[in-house]
C-alpha cells in the first residue's frame, strides 16, 4: 500500500514538473527572420559594367601574329579565324586587365572639357602646345601661326583601351567636339575634328639611341613629353574635378633589349624583338606585353605620369600589326594622320627609330613631325558608367555614394533583448553607431542592444562615425504562451485535472485494497 502511494505521489509530482517545464521553455526567444548585408560601392562597378556590356573573349594560339581583321603581312586573303574583335584580358603589373580589341564602336567615352577656347600653333610642318616649342623646333616665327583646336565647353572624347589591373580605365584621346556645333565650323586647323592634340617631333635629337627615351640623361624630358605635359597643364590639369579623376599611371617607354642584330645589320631593343617578327617571316610568334621590361639603360624605362603615349604592345593587343592596312578601332577609317608610341624600335646609322601607328605600325624616325594622341588613366573607385560605350551613346563615369550601407531584418519579443549586431551576415563593430528608431514605444537601441517593447514592426536606422549607414528592420511579437493569461489558465486547469485523477485513482486503489 505504502509503495502505491509513493508510486502515485511521483507521477504527480512528474506532471506538475512537466507543466512547469513547459510553461519555462516558452520564455522569450529571439527569431533572426532575415539577414542582409549590402557591401559599399567599389570600382568594380565600372568592370561589371563593362563586362556586362561585352562577352569575354579567349586569346587563340598565334593570335598576335594576325591584325584583328584577320589580315597578316604578305598575306593575300583574310583569314577567318583571326578575326578577333571585342574585349579580350591578360595580364599586367597589378592583376587582371581587359582591352579592347578591333574593329569596334562600343569602347566611346566622354571625359573632361576645354574651358576655355584651346590653341596650337604652327603650320602644316607641325603643330605645337605653344609658339616658344614651335619656334624651338622650326627656328622661324611665320611658321607658327595661331590655329583653334578646340572651343570652350567643347567635350574630350576617349577611347577605353583597357581596364587596369587596379580597376583604373587607360584611356586614348579621340578627339573634342560640341553637343551644339561640329568642331569643322570655327578651325581651319588641319587637326581639327582629329583624335590629336598637336603634331611634334618625338625628340629633336636622334643621333644617339638615348633620344628614343621618353626621358634620358639623368631625367631631361624629351620634346615629346613637354608638349604633353603643356597640353595636359592647360586642360585637364587646370580644372581641380577632372585632375583629381587622373592618377599617375603606368608608362613604359622600353629601352630594354637593346642589341646589335646581325640578320637586319641594326642595333634594335627588344619592342622589335617580340613585335616586329613580320620581318622574319614569323620565324617565333609576336608576343606582346603589358607589363613593362627591366631596363638598366639610362634613357626610357617605367613611369608613373598623369599622361603619356600608348605603347606599342597595347597597339599590337588593340589589333594593329606591321604591315597591315586599317584593322581597330585606333586607326579609324577617316583618320590621316600617323601617331606617335612611346616604344623605341632601333638606331641605324645615326637614325633612331619608334614605332608609330599610321594606317599600319610603322618605324618612324624620332625628330620627324608625327601627331600627338594623349594617353591618360582615370580612377574608378566609387564611380558607375552610364550609356553603352557607342558613338551615340558614349559611356560617362558618374560618381556613387562612397559609403558602405549594411541592411538586416530582426523578430523579437516583447519584453526580450539581443546584441544589435545579430541582424547582419557579419560581425561588426557597432560601438560608435549613432542609432534612431522610428518609434521608441515598439523597439530601441540602448548599450548595443536592440529591445523590444510592444507589438509592431519598425525601421532602427544608424550611421557611424565614419559615414556607414545602418537599417534594421525590428518586428516585436508577443509570445503565444508566456504572454497569454488563456494558455496560463489552461495550464493550470492541466493540473488540476490530472491532481484530480490521480486523487480518484488513488482512493479507488486504497479502497480495493481495502
Amino acid at each position: 500500500m505504502k509503495k502505491v502511494k509513493k508510486i502515485l505521489m511521483v507521477v504527480l509530482l512528474f506532471v506538475v514538473t512537466l507543466n512547469i517545464n513547459y510553461l519555462g521553455m516558452m520564455e522569450k526567444k529571439v527569431i533572426v527572420t532575415s539577414k542582409e548585408y549590402k557591401e559599399g560601392n567599389t570600382n568594380n562597378l565600372v568592370l561589371n559594367k563593362i563586362l556586362s556590356d561585352n562577352e569575354l573573349k579567349q586569346e587563340i594560339p598565334h593570335m598576335f601574329n594576325y591584325a584583328s581583321n584577320g589580315m597578316q603581312d604578305g598575306a593575300d586573303e583574310v583569314n577567318p579565324e583571326y578575326i578577333t574583335n571585342g574585349l579580350y584580358s591578360s595580364s599586367d603589373e597589378d592583376g587582371v586587365s581587359y582591352y579592347f580589341r578591333g574593329d569596334i564602336d562600343n569602347n566611346n567615352l566622354v571625359f573632361g572639357a576645354y574651358d576655355e577656347d584651346y590653341y596650337i600653333y604652327g603650320s602644316s610642318e607641325g603643330y605645337y602646345q605653344s609658339k616658344e616649342s614651335c619656334i624651338e623646333d622650326h627656328n622661324y616665327e611665320e611658321d607658327c601661326q595661331r590655329e583653334m583646336l578646340a572651343r570652350a565647353g567643347d567635350k574630350m572624347y576617349w577611347k577605353i583601351v583597357r581596364v587596369n589591373g587596379d580597376g583604373s580605365l587607360r584611356l586614348i584621346y579621340n578627339g573634342a567636339k560640341n553637343d551644339m556645333e561640329p568642331v569643322a565650323l570655327y578651325s581651319n586647323s588641319p587637326l581639327k575634328g582629329k583624335c590629336v592634340v598637336g603634331k611634334t617631333p618625338y625628340n629633336l635629337g636622334y643621333s644617339d639611341p638615348k633620344y628614343s627615351g621618353y626621358t634620358y640623361d639623368n631625367g631631361a624630358d624629351s620634346f615629346i613629353k613637354r608638349e604633353l605635359d603643356t597640353w595636359y597643364k592647360n586642360t585637364l590639369g587646370s580644372n581641380s574635378i577632372y585632375d583629381s579623376k587622373v592618377i599617375l599611371g603606368r608608362y613604359c617607354s622600353d629601352s630594354s633589349g637593346y642589341r646589335y642584330d646581325e640578320t637586319f645589320e641594326v642595333n634594335i631593343f627588344s619592342s622589335f624583338d617580340r613585335l616586329g617578327q613580320a620581318e622574319t617571316h614569323f620565324v617565333k610568334d609576336n608576343v606582346p606585353t603589358l607589363k613593362c621590361p627591366s631596363t638598366t639603360e639610362s634613357y626610357g624605362g617605367a613611369y608613373r605620369l598623369k599622361v603619356g603615349l600608348i605603347t606599342v604592345d597595347e597597339l599590337v593587343y588593340a589589333g594593329e600589326s606591321y604591315g597591315v592596312l586599317g584593322n581597330s578601332y585606333l586607326n579609324p577609317e577617316n583618320f590621316e594622320l600617323a601617331y606617335w608610341s612611346m616604344s623605341p624600335n632601333a638606331f641605324a646609322g645615326d637614325l633612331v627609330f619608334a614605332w608609330g601607328e599610321d594606317e599600319n605600325l610603322k618605324f618612324n624616325i624620332v625628330n620627324d613631325d608625327y601627331a600627338l594622341r594623349p594617353v591618360i588613366n582615370v580612377s574608378t573607385e566609387n564611380m558607375t558608367l552610364t550609356g553603352d560605350g557607342t558613338t551615340s551613346n558614349p559611356y560617362i563615369l558618374e560618381e556613387v555614394d562612397s559609403t558602405n550601407s549594411y541592411k538586416g531584418k530582426v523578430t523579437i519579443e516583447v519584453g526580450s533583448s539581443v546584441d544589435d549586431n545579430i541582424a547582419f551576415e557579419e560581425a561588426l563593430d557597432l560601438s560608435n553607431v549613432t542609432w534612431t528608431s522610428k518609434d521608441e514605444s515598439i523597439a530601441k537601441i540602448e548599450n548595443g542592444k536592440i529591445i523590444g517593447l510592444k507589438n509592431g514592426t519598425i525601421v532602427i536606422t544608424g550611421v557611424g562615425s565614419d559615414g556607414t549607414t545602418y537599417e534594421i528592420e525590428v518586428t516585436v511579437i508577443s509570445n503565444p504562451v508566456t504572454n497569454s493569461a488563456l494558455y496560463i489558465g489552461i495550464g493550470i486547469a492541466l493540473i488540476l485535472i490530472f491532481s484530480t485523477c490521480l486523487y480518484i485513482f488513488y482512493r479507488k486503489v486504497v479502497k480495493i485494497s481495502e
